[in-house]
């Protein structure tokens, strides 16, 4: 199983429309972030963690060709607004469409109830809401996606969901805050051998409950991989500041920890000399670094593999 990191910036992206501070027009490639989102392999399936208004060029960028399921851990725009680009994976056409038979040859209805888009009840309602021509029968124009939204809320360690058609990665939603707005992380695992292995995603969070916490060790095994919400070195109403970010690290106990989210407060090199000079707040994380692991900035691009 591996875990594209497609996008580890803010709702603004990196650079920001307008900004020429050093980070913005920074020659590392590192502080380019567009906004967050990833993408999961595992034998020939594609599993997409949120689709922003980033995705098209992602999906471009990462020679998307195929999707089996997307996930998606609260409605924010950053993460939600690009979904109208799921239509390529997955289309509905309008009745016009459906009676011309070229257009219906070269561009068949996708089959069944669509792309299963796994969230919470929460989530799926303000989809409806800001997208409710995705859910209606249109007479003319082109098509649109045609996806299948299944409620999540009901996924525990004890009920892990096995998207996909082999059923071989297990899913598990971690519930978090975002500020007064609920988000769902998720755990991904799959077996090397007779050994759980996993990568655990918590993105656009500020506060994750001891339950939480456990929920995510419990579930994830050995956790080769934690990407986690730290949006800066200030504190934030909605968001993990990299010392929050450090704590519920040390807490989760990683093998590899990385910063996603992240504004253009402080360069890539900048955030790491950070965690370098914190880490011994935090004796569990600088053990792990001792033997083999390590905490770092993730950046878009970055593959992490289990």
């Amino acid at each position: 199983m591996k875990m594209t990191l497609m996008g580890t910036g803010t709702s603004h992206g990196v650079p920001v429309i307008g900004c020429n501070c050093a980070v913005c027009t920074s020659s590392d490639s590192r502080d380019t972030r567009l906004r967050c989102s990833a993408l999961i392999e595992y034998n020939n399936q594609h599993f997409l963690i949120d689709v922003g208004p980033d995705f098209r060029f992602q999906a471009l960028k990462y020679k998307i060709c195929r999707l089996d399921a997307v996930f998606i851990t609260h409605s924010h725009a950053d993460h939600l607004h690009g979904i109208d680009d799921l239509r390529i994976f997955s289309h509905k056409n309008s009745f016009a469409m459906s009676r011309d038979r070229q257009i219906i040859e070269k561009y068949p209805e996708t089959t069944g109830e669509g792309l299963p888009v796994y969230t919470s009840e929460r989530t799926k309602g303000y989809i409806h809401e800001r997208f409710p021509y995705i859910f209606v029968e249109h007479d003319k124009g082109g098509g649109i996606p045609k996806l299948h939204l299944i409620s999540i809320d009901q996924n525990t360690s004890e009920n892990p969901l096995f998207p996909g058609e082999d059923k071989q990665i297990e899913v598990v939603q971690i519930p978090m805050l975002h500020g007064n707005h609920h988000t769902n992380g998720y755990v991904f695992a799959c077996h090397t051998g007779n050994i759980k292995k996993s990568i655990a995603y918590l993105t656009d969070c500020n506060f994750i409950s001891d339950k939480s916490i456990e929920e995510v060790k419990k579930s994830g095994g050995q956790i080769e991989h934690l990407v986690i919400d730290a949006l800066r070195e200030k504190e934030h109403s909605s968001h993990c500041n990299f010392i929050q970010a450090l704590s519920y690290a040390e807490q989760i106990g990683a093998k590899h920890t990385w910063f996603t989210h992240m504004t253009h407060d402080m360069s890539h090199i900048q955030v790491q000399n950070y965690i370098n000079e914190h880490i011994s707040d935090f004796p569990r994380l600088a053990e792990i670094i001792k033997n083999s692991g390590s905490v770092s900035p993730a950046y878009d691009g970055l593959v992490l593999e289990v």
